[in-house]
């Protein structure tokens, strides 16, 4: 038995993008020649521990998560180096590029599209604290997976606990790109509290946000609007604000295609002579059927097979296994996939660091996912039980359902085996959770 040195996720990501020399100034460790031990075990799968004499440096990068320390066989060497060399070329955190914050859950509007309605009851008194953001954001950006930023979400982020503006700031003193997604319903409010400010107009807020370096506001755009005067003129009172303080936007349309927000551009720019927008990026938003949001008269898959339209989805399953962003929620549970809810299938950043977190990489779902051995569950925990389903109407919808049924799957099977009851339980449960469950 031997003892040998491995690099982590962590490293592999600094060294790829070229961030490893910073982060070993910034750790105030020896720069050249740690980043010379560093690249020789990229090339090289592992070194065994007796060959390094630097032990306190070592230590320290083992501390910092740069490298871990395994027992070997000698017959076994040679195998894991090949998987080693494989790993380093192919590690699960590559594509990570954002953190999405969902600080809060709670909101004060009833959006009909929104994925967290039967989830917002058990986050209820659950945020993210203003030290544990701070805490993600600086790890986050030591690891170097903040490329496009920090997207502050919820719920309604304006209505969380947290100072939001230092957060911005904070980040901001990165360099990172930040963005903020808000309902506006303080569009129209005079003398109004957010966190621990108080703001005259929206056009106070939207001052102290670019102050703050926010780089994108993101304001939905859905059916309130329609049927609430109200929705309109804070939504309104909004853009306006934007544009005259010269923050950049995003309209976000929850409606299904273009023509409704084409609409209402068009709006804008005839009944409010707003004839320039140019702060303004309008974009529609996928409409997830889960999560217990209202049900929309779409059209359903009806005639694509489950692992057809797992397949159809934008990352084809990829975001369990290799995603471009991680989200957080307000309890603090890390997941692959933003539609995952419920999933926090990476772990708790309040019982672990981020650099765990993205190091130990490989729950039973990633596995699953990453081996296809999810697709060959498919017929042992979704096809016997399909009719208790509605239709789908979106991709995304199969592939989180099939995420949930495998990690229920897994962890029955680690005490005891999985009868036909208890897969009919998981999918019920699942199926009603999900909003997926078909009336009687």
């Amino acid at each position: 038995m031997i003892k040998a040195i491995q690099l982590t996720n962590l490293c592999c990501n600094l060294i790829k993008r070229d961030l490893l020399k910073n982060r070993l100034a910034l750790a105030n460790l020896p720069i050249e020649k740690l980043n010379k031990l560093l690249f020789q075990l990229y090339y090289s799968g592992l070194l065994k521990i007796s060959d390094v004499s630097d032990d306190k440096n070592i230590k320290k990068l083992e501390e910092l998560g740069f490298i871990k320390i395994i027992d070997l066989e000698d017959q076994h060497i040679e195998e894991k180096v090949e998987i080693l060399k494989v790993h380093y070329q192919h590690y699960p955190i590559a594509h990570i590029e954002a953190i999405n914050l969902e600080i809060t859950y709670e909101c004060n509007s009833n959006c009909p599209h929104c994925l967290l309605k039967s989830y917002r009851s058990s986050y209820k008194n659950n945020e993210l604290s203003y030290a544990k953001v701070k805490s993600i954001i600086a790890d986050a950006y030591f690891a170097g997976l903040l490329q496009n930023g920090i997207n502050f979400t919820g719920g309604e982020a304006l209505l969380a606990d947290v100072d939001i503006f230092d957060l911005i700031r904070y980040a901001s003193s990165y360099g990172i790109p930040t963005r903020l997604f808000t309902n506006s319903f303080w569009g129209t409010k005079i003398l109004f509290k957010v966190g621990n400010q108080r703001f005259s107009s929206s056009l106070a807020l939207i001052k102290l946000l670019k102050k703050s370096g926010l780089n994108q506001l993101a304001i939905n755009f859905d059916s309130r609007i329609d049927k609430e005067a109200l929705g309109i003129k804070q939504l309104t009172s909004t853009i306006q604000a934007c544009e005259t303080i010269g923050l950049h936007y995003e309209l976000v349309s929850s409606y299904e295609g273009k023509a409704m927000l084409d609409s209402f551009i068009e709006y804008l720019k005839t009944s409010l002579e707003f004839n320039n927008l140019k702060f303004m990026t309008p974009i529609t938003m996928d409409l997830i059927d889960m999560g217990g949001a209202t049900d929309y008269a779409v059209k359903s898959n009806n005639n694509i097979s489950f692992k057809d339209l797992i397949s159809h989805s934008l990352c084809k399953s990829k975001g369990f296994y290799q995603p471009n962003m991680l989200t957080i929620d307000p309890k603090g549970g890390v997941r692959s996939c933003m539609y995952g809810l419920g999933l926090s299938n990476l772990g708790n950043i309040n019982e672990k660091s981020l650099f765990d977190i993205i190091n130990d990489f490989g729950d039973d779902v990633t596995m699953a996912f990453a081996s296809k051995k999810a697709f060959e569950l498919i017929d042992l925990l979704y096809e016997p039980h399909k009719n208790i389903y509605k239709p789908f109407f979106h991709s995304c919808s199969a592939c989180v359902l099939l995420a949930r049924l495998v990690q229920e799957y897994y962890k029955i099977a680690k005490t005891q085996n999985v009868s036909k009851d208890d897969i009919l339980k998981m999918n019920l449960c699942i199926a009603k959770e999900l909003n997926l469950l078909k009336p009687e």
